[in-house]
Parts: structure tokens; sequence; C-alpha cells
């Protein structure tokens, strides 16, 4: 089997809801959530579809980039080359684009699925797991006033979920934290996420007095690029710290790691390292140096999460924390596929089908698309 073309399409969907976080304000006002879709074609007539979510400033790569690299350097150096050469394919893009991760993931898991489908077998097959239940979720509460994030709390409780990741900044913290608590009682697992919102000293003092209330873990208390102050943060207090956008390259695991700035390792479907090739191989690290585990995302269409529920079925066991995915209908306004991923009751389904089991909607690409360039 030989890749005989690549379509990139850049896709702009709608917000349907504002999230308010640390530095970056109001998530969801103005612009569309931009997306970059992959579709690769084969001379046996296998196609296989990948996406990732551009999105500065959380995200250090943009749609015009991801869409460059592709054009540029990835697809052209790729076409010829055969699916199942997962080696060969990415000796060539770690030499060709080694600080582009998204852009490597979306062709990454385009030829899981190319490989799924020629096998006639899902991913979560694949990559060697079980039969799939449905997936714990993650239920995401943004920024504000301590009355509407424990309304917000309790809501989502009600609704199935059985752990929350709640955004805090300076003034929004503490008494947030405590409202959640007492809105969901003990039997629900929280936890935080800073966006890089505090100083050391002030991120320590904030930790400390939200511990009492059984606080689970602590995403990204400072700036992204300063690992020294979260080792810091990490040594000064008993709850674990997961860095989020100080993790976007292999090496940054490796220097997190050797600094003591890390105690729970998130991983997505594009970052670090890229695709779920990628995630694999540093999940087979964590396996053996025992470090915790996290799935998540940044607000994702069906492809990417598809991938994702295929990768977390099969390392369940090396995955220690409940995962946190979102996208539509909760947070984008529409779906690219003919049957989006199913949230339901506070968890996620595992799509059914040969390769992640999604398939592309075309008018809803004809909908939604700023461009379609093909390269052969």
């Amino acid at each position: 089997m030989k890749i005989t073309e690549v379509e990139l399409i850049p896709v702009d969907m709608p917000r349907k809801k504002v999230l308010t976080l640390a530095r970056y304000g109001n998530l969801g006002k103005g612009t569309p959530f931009e997306f970059v879709l992959v579709r690769v074609h084969t001379d046996e007539g296998f196609t296989g579809v990948g996406e990732c979510p551009p999105l500065p400033p959380l995200s250090p790569e943009s749609q015009p980039v991801v869409i460059d690299v592709l054009r540029k350097w990835l697809v052209p150096n790729l076409i010829g080359m055969d699916p199942f050469e997962v080696e060969a394919i990415w000796e060539k893009m770690d030499f060709l684009a080694p600080t582009y991760p998204m852009a490597k993931a979306t062709l990454d898991n385009a030829l899981w699925d190319i490989r799924g489908k020629s096998l006639d077998m899902p991913v979560y097959r694949l990559l060697g797991g079980s039969a799939p239940e449905d997936i714990p979720n993650t239920g995401l509460i943004g920024i504000g006033e301590p009355h509407e994030v424990a309304e917000e709390a309790e809501r989502m409780t009600k609704s199935g979920y059985t752990c929350l990741r709640i955004k805090i900044g300076p003034g929004h913290d503490v008494k947030c934290f405590e409202a959640a608590r007492d809105a969901v009682g003990e039997g629900v697992t929280l936890r935080v996420d800073c966006n890089q919102g505090y100083s050391a000293p002030d991120a320590i003092k904030i930790i400390r007095a939200m511990e009492p209330f059984d606080l689970e873990l602590v995403e990204q208390p400072t700036v992204w690029w300063d690992f020294a102050s979260l080792a810091k943060v990490a040594k000064a207090v008993d709850t674990p710290i997961m860095p989020h956008e100080s993790i976007y390259l292999l090496s940054d695991v490796k220097n997190l790691l050797d600094a003591g700035a890390l105690g729970v390792l998130g991983l997505k479907t594009y970052r670090p390292w890229g695709g779920l090739t990628g995630a694999r191989r540093i999940l087979e690290m964590a396996r053996i140096m025992n470090v915790p585990c996290l799935f998540h995302d940044d607000i994702e269409l069906s492809v990417s999460l598809a991938a994702a529920t295929h990768i977390i079925t099969a390392y369940k066991h090396v995955i220690t924390h409940k995962c946190e995915l979102s996208g539509y209908p909760e947070w984008i306004g529409d779906d690219v596929v003919k049957e989006p991923v199913e949230f339901h009751d506070g968890f996620v389904r595992v799509p059914e089908g040969p390769g992640f089991g999604v398939e592309l909607d075309e008018d809803k690409l004809e909908t939604y698309r700023k461009d379609q360039i093909k390269i052969s």
C-alpha cells in the first residue's frame, strides 16, 4: 500500500460558549474555532482522516502555520510511502519538522485510521486494547464568582460527572474552589487549572489554602517558560502539579521530569511529540517510570476526539486520571463528521467501526472549510 494523495482542509467552526481563563480572558468571543483536517488517500482505496486544533495562545502553532508545514515539508516527502512504515515515516517527519508536533499529528493520526480500516479493525485493537467501555469524562467550569461556580458544579454532577476541572485565577480561586466542594460534597473529584495565572509564591499560597478541601491536581500554576518556578511550586505543596502550556515538545517532558516539576503528565492527540504514535511512546515511558498520566484536549472536533477515545481505551491501565475531552455540542456549534463522538451522563463513548470509526460529512466540509489543498 502506498500514500498517493493528501488533502489539507482548514475549517473554521462556530463557537457555542464563552470560557473565561486566567491570562487569556474570554475564550469563545469573536473569531471561530480554527482546525486543520487532513485526508490521506492510498493506492488500495483506503483513506484516513486526522485533525489538530491550533488554538493560539494555548498552542504555538496556528492554523496557517500547520498548513504551511504540511504543504511545504511533510506531505511531499510522505507521498509514495507505505502507511505501515511507522518508524520510517516518523524518522522523516522528525528530521523535516522537529518542532511542529501539531502538523505531524494530523498525518500520524490519519495513518492510524488507514491501518485500522485496511485491517477492518478499530484503532484501539491495533494499540493492544480490549473491548471498549464508556470513558468517564471530566466536566469543565470557567472562571466565575463563587456562587456561579457552585451552581455549575452542582448542575454538572447532577448530569453524571464525577470529576470537575475548575478554571481559577487571582481573585477567583480559594473561595470558588471551597464553594464548589460545598456544592458537590466529598464524592466528586475536583481539580483546578490556573492557566499560568500566578507567581510561584502566590501559587504555593493558594494551593495550600485549597488542599484542605480535597484537591486532586493543579494544572499550570505559573508561566509556561519558567520550569524553575513550576518545580518550586511542586516541591512546596502536597498536590501534584500538571504542566500544560509548558509541555509541547518531547524535550519539555524530559526537562520537566528532571526539574521535579511534573507530578502528572498531561497528554493530547497532538502534543507532546505528536499523534497517537508520539502519545504511545510517551505512555510506554510513563509505564516504566511509574509517572501518573492524564489524557486531555483543547476543545476538539470528533476526528481528534475519536482518536483520543481509542488510545485512552488501549492504555486505560497506564492513564491514571480521568480524561478531559470536550467539543460538540457543548463548546462547538457543529461538527464535521456524520456521527459525532457521543457525550452522555459524564461519559464519552468510543466510536464503533474500523479505524477511528468516524466519517467526514462532505456537506459540513463544504460549509466550514476555508480551503482544500490536494498534494499528490
